[in-house]
């Protein structure tokens, strides 16, 4: 029942915390941003206790360093920081999953994500500037993390294999929009859409942590 009540308070968190920063009041942001990942760390926490394992251990330092990310982020001066903290959170989740089974070297899924991360690599190039590199790394690692996550799909079709893949791929939806919303062009919904499918993906890591072993 715990985790039922961290999910309702994670969901009610949310949706105050994007209503703030669509009505651009920094201050309460602020305050309800992290609370909504620290809320999902708990749910994390509480599947850990419930079923201990390396995995979920893995995991909840990976949602630490997201929540390390989302602080810097709320800010756009330490953009960069932000960038290292969520890089380091996506190396933290690689290794939870290649815990599972080992390293997943599926090559059609492989071909799949440098396509299409290659792809908007070069969408965003002419706009990246000082970031070219930072934002090629983290296209190279956050990549890495879908092959992964896909990878543990394609071993074991069951449902809780399956929503890992969809919770990284949408990290990936959420970070890829964020990089067009900064060097491309700000649109209306960007924020709803960064910020709802990071909080899903990160939710999806949390609470199947606890069926993992």
């Amino acid at each position: 029942m715990i985790i039922e009540f961290l999910s309702v308070f994670t969901f009610i968190s949310a949706l105050i915390a994007i209503v703030f920063r669509l009505k651009k009041n920094v201050k309460l942001f602020s305050v309800f941003k992290p609370l909504t990942t620290i809320l999902i760390i708990s749910i994390a926490v509480m599947t850990y206790m419930a079923n201990p394992s390396n995995y979920s251990l893995i995991i909840i330092l990976g949602l630490l360093a997201s929540l390390i990310g989302d602080i810097f982020l709320i800010s756009e001066k330490y953009f960069l920081q932000g960038l290292s903290s969520f890089l380091i959170a996506h190396i933290a989740f690689t290794y939870a999953f290649t815990l599972l089974f080992g390293f997943n070297f599926n090559i059609i899924a492989l071909v799949a994500l440098v396509i299409i991360g290659g792809s908007y690599y070069m969408f965003l190039f002419k706009k990246l500037d000082d970031f070219k590199i930072p934002v090629a790394v983290y296209i190279l690692v956050i990549m890495i993390m879908n092959w992964q996550a896909v990878g543990l799909m394609l071993n074991d079709a069951s449902s809780v294999y399956i929503m890992l893949a969809v919770g990284s791929l949408l990290f990936s939806f959420s970070d890829a929009v964020i990089s067009y919303d900064k060097f491309i062009g700000k649109f209306k919904i960007a924020e709803i859409l960064i910020l709802s499918t990071y909080w899903l993906a990160i939710y999806i890591f949390a609470v199947t942590a606890g069926s993992i072993q």
